[in-house]
């Protein structure tokens, strides 16, 4: 089994889709004074915001209007937000077999603060790996990279573990063992490719 096991945050850790979608329904509706469904708007999870805005932006300073916002909105609403269940015990159970944890995630140092700042995670994990860390981004390897290299672990040792097709991307563009995090995860037939399938967070400590 891995040594070293690699955590995405949203849809994966902790549960921030109304969060995300909502904000970010309200933002468009402020400004462009448009209504998507929430189904038109899964495409931002599991990649950065400063990606996501791009659909809907016609400038580089739209753009950057548009994130200010959201990052303004989704701080508002972030109370919808939860850990799934068995996050934690899952977090207490690995600590304790010393395995080595990290972060990979498409939250910037700022919107991973707030995290830490509403649910106690900071201490299980020995780095965090967000976008303002690294110039490319999901599905590109790099982040997993960054963590490989900062942690200094070998990638046949280590496990990511992830919610979305990003995630999984990144993971086979990194060569490391991917396993999906089913309580968070839309339905994608890549996903039948994984190396494992988790239906819920005591199954890894199984694989441990």
């Amino acid at each position: 089994m891995s040594k070293t096991i690699l955590f995405d945050v949203d849809g994966t850790l902790v549960d921030t889709e109304k969060t995300i979608i909502k904000s970010w329904q309200k933002t468009l509706k402020d400004t462009l004074n448009i209504e998507p469904a929430a189904e038109e708007l899964f495409y931002v999870l599991g990649i950065p915001g400063t990606k996501a805005v791009q659909k809907y932006s016609n400038s580089p300073q739209q753009s950057k209007e548009l994130l200010t916002l959201w990052e303004q909105n989704d701080h508002k609403m972030f109370h919808y937000s939860e850990l799934f269940d068995g996050i934690t015990s899952m977090l207490q159970q690995l600590t304790a077999k010393k395995v080595q944890l990290g972060v990979v995630t498409s939250r910037t140092n700022q919107e991973m603060r707030l995290v830490l700042n509403n649910f106690e995670l900071e201490k299980y994990f020995s780095t965090f790996i967000t976008a303002s860390k690294t110039k490319l981004h999901k599905p590109n390897p790099e982040p997993i990279l960054k963590a490989i290299d900062t942690l200094q672990i070998d990638p046949a040792e280590t496990l990511y573990i992830g919610d979305s097709i990003y995630d999984f991307q990144c993971a086979r563009n990194a060569n490391v063992e991917f396993a999906l995090a089913s309580w968070g995860a839309k339905d994608n037939p890549e996903f039948s490719k994984v190396d494992y399938l988790l239906q819920n967070p005591t199954d890894l400590i199984k694989l441990v």
